[in-house]
């Protein structure tokens, strides 16, 4: 596997910037103003991660649902995380038990960054992923879950 956690991070960036000058939401057309950034989101998302890898661009629904080419790998000796309560659901209640988990329990695939409120300035300081396998916490397997950006390195397993 090979470590991409830069490009993210310039997505990130780019992403956040364009969101948060050009981008911000008034009362009157919120949501039309989210959709447009959402379809520029994942041009920037294709163009400074998915083409510097050579992925192509057509084989998943980006930001949109887990993909497994991209895993996210624990940094240090706890990876603190919020679960949510319900497998397979993307809101609502990150209230799970588990709080933290040894670095190498789970198996988290990235589908996006997120933000508790997409309305307001955006920092992307949350990853958004699905645990696809654990090691000691098989209960949560196939639950959505979030951690923060910064205790986290991203890598790019070539077999999606």
């Amino acid at each position: 596997m090979n470590k991409v956690t830069e490009y993210f991070e310039k997505y990130r960036e780019a992403s956040r910037h364009l969101r948060n000058i050009y981008y911000v939401p008034k009362d009157e057309d919120v949501w039309d103003v989210l959709d447009d950034y959402e379809e520029l989101s994942v041009l920037l998302f294709k163009h400074l991660v998915c083409a510097p890898l050579n992925i192509d661009y057509e084989k998943h629904d980006w930001l949109n649902e887990p993909i497994s080419c991209f895993e996210l790998q624990a940094q240090g000796s706890r990876l603190p995380i919020m679960i949510n309560r319900k497998a397979n659901v993307n809101h609502g209640y990150w209230d799970h038990d588990i709080k933290a988990v040894d670095p190498n329990d789970l198996s988290l695939n990235f589908i996006c960054y997120f933000d508790w409120n997409p309305q307001g300035v955006i920092d992307n300081r949350y990853i958004m992923c699905k645990i696809s396998n654990a090691k000691e916490s098989k209960e949560v397997i196939g639950h959505i879950a979030l951690v923060e950006s910064h205790y986290v390195e991203i890598y790019y397993a070539n077999h999606s």
